[in-house]
């Protein structure tokens, strides 16, 4: 068993010594940022496809004739096929296909149900339409998944609270483009074209768009396996075999209390922000009397701030460490973003930009925040509760949230989002109790994560990997 260690180092030692080139070195700086970039392109093509319909709504009633009901369950059925797929989807990438396999699988399928979604628009098929965004739903939350592993794989050690917020940044900025080109992409189309097939070859974009995507899996998937093959660390050893280590359902059991804190944490979040977002039009129009254009870029502000703050605090984040406070932070300035817009009448920008800052600061702390106290082996799992978490209390939390507008206002729909917030704060202040009770793990400095001892980290490591290869009888 150790020998098969110390044959595993040999090659650490033949890698270091062999004279490559900035980007063929799987260690150097240069390579990483290459590998950051195609991990970044592959939500492009997610998030593009899955705003489609929105920078198209009304071409979508329109050309296929279809009611508002049936254009919003281009949304509902992929939320509730994504429930499914992310609890199963991301065992599947723990124990069946393994991130690289699954990165590029998912990937590809994406890619082919937004296609079947164009080829549905072309042939005025609602149907086909509504088949391919239940698929799309299927395959995509095991995609995020699968692309997640791989960040927290390469960059934990290193930025992985910018990674994650500099991944989010990337994709919300397709949705914005997405949002602003589609419309003027359909107009100039309607030159040659007209109706349901003139809205069929604007969607055909987002294949396009995927399968740049799916490329740049392809190139992440090569590049992590090459560096897999020459085994530079000791901590990489350890990757490398937990691949042969059994992971079982029933491991969800042993998963921390800690970790179930952050997921509930983030569900709750989540439950008064992208709903709202979804119903903010309306919202600035009555309350505000503003015009729809204007209530439009009102609404946006909070991604828009998102995507352009999101990397930077996500570095600030890795450069000083305390998670649990960023959390308690971004919680806080969401909770005062929605008491402005239930009880006063100031400029509704103020509310959005803060709301979007809140935002910002949440998601670039709690995603990464799972990988501080799950096995790497069991992260793809752990990541699929959390989105399916997260898209039960959507989905169900739409649909309340809908309730309450018709019949009770904006401003008890309002007190309810406050209520969300402030019961994610809550949790959020439990998570900062325990984790301190339990020697605060997850809480330390960047300086103090840095100077944790390496010899424990080394033995341990070791010890993971002879156990493992002993179980799998390896000589």
């Amino acid at each position: 068993m150790k020998e098969e260690s110390q044959a595993l180092l040999g090659e650490k030692e033949t890698g270091r010594h062999s004279k490559m080139c900035l980007s063929c070195d799987p260690k150097s700086r240069f390579h990483l940022y290459i590998l950051l970039v195609f991990i970044c392109l592959i939500g492009v093509g997610d998030y593009f496809c899955t705003d489609s319909p929105a920078a198209l709504q009304n071409h979508f009633l329109e050309d296929l004739k279809i009611s508002e009901t049936k254009y919003m369950s281009f949304y509902s059925n992929i939320q509730w096929t994504s429930i499914v797929s992310c609890l199963f989807g991301g065992f599947l990438i723990d124990r069946v296909f393994g991130n690289r396999i699954g990165i590029t699988m998912f990937s590809i399928a994406v890619t082919c149900a937004h296609g079947l979604f164009s080829m549905g628009a072309l042939l005025n098929s609602y149907w086909i339409m509504f088949v391919a965004r239940a698929v799309y739903g299927f395959v995509n939350g095991p995609m995020a998944i699968a692309n997640d592993n791989m960040a927290v794989k390469w960059f934990k050690t290193t930025n992985i609270n910018m990674v994650f917020g500099l991944k989010t940044s990337i994709a919300r900025v397709s949705s914005v483009v997405d949002i602003n080109v589609m419309d003027s992409l359909y107009n100039y189309i309607g030159q040659v074209s007209h109706g349901h097939i003139c809205l069929g070859l604007t969607l055909l974009t987002g294949v396009v768009v995927a399968f740049l995507s799916f490329l740049s899996s392809v190139v992440v998937a090569c590049l992590d396996k090459r560096a897999d093959r020459m085994s530079f660390t000791l901590e990489e050893i350890k990757i490398k075999h937990d691949a042969i280590d059994q992971v079982s359902v029933s491991d969800v059991k042993n998963f921390p209390i800690t970790y179930w804190l952050i997921a509930m944490t983030t569900t709750c979040y989540y439950l008064a922000l992208f709903p709202f977002v979804g119903l903010g039009q309306v919202f600035y129009e009555m309350k505000y009397e503003r015009e729809p254009q204007q209530a439009d870029s009102i609404n946006s502000m909070v991604y828009l701030m998102a995507a352009i703050t999101m990397p930077l605090f996500g570095y600030m984040i890795d450069k000083f460490g305390k998670s649990l406070i960023w959390m308690f932070v971004g919680i806080i300035l969401s909770i005062g973003s929605h008491i402005i817009l239930a009880f006063t009448f100031l400029e509704p920008y103020i509310a959005t930009v803060s709301m979007g800052l809140g935002y910002s600061i949440f998601t670039a702390t709690m995603w990464p925040m799972a990988s501080f106290v799950i096995p790497f082996n069991h992260l793809g799992t752990a990541y699929g509760i959390m989105n399916a978490m997260t898209a039960v209390g959507q989905t169900g939390a739409a649909y309340f949230a809908g309730y309450l507008t018709d019949n009770y206002g904006y401003l008890v729909l309002e007190v309810f989002f406050t209520a969300c917030m402030t019961v994610s704060l809550i949790l959020g202040c439990l998570l900062i109790i325990i984790n301190q009770s339990r020697g605060g793990d997850i809480n330390l400095s960047a300086k103090e994560r840095a100077c944790m001892p390496r010899r424990q980290t080394i033995e341990k490591t070791v010890k993971c990997t002879d156990r493992a290869i002993q179980k799998q009888n390896i000589p």
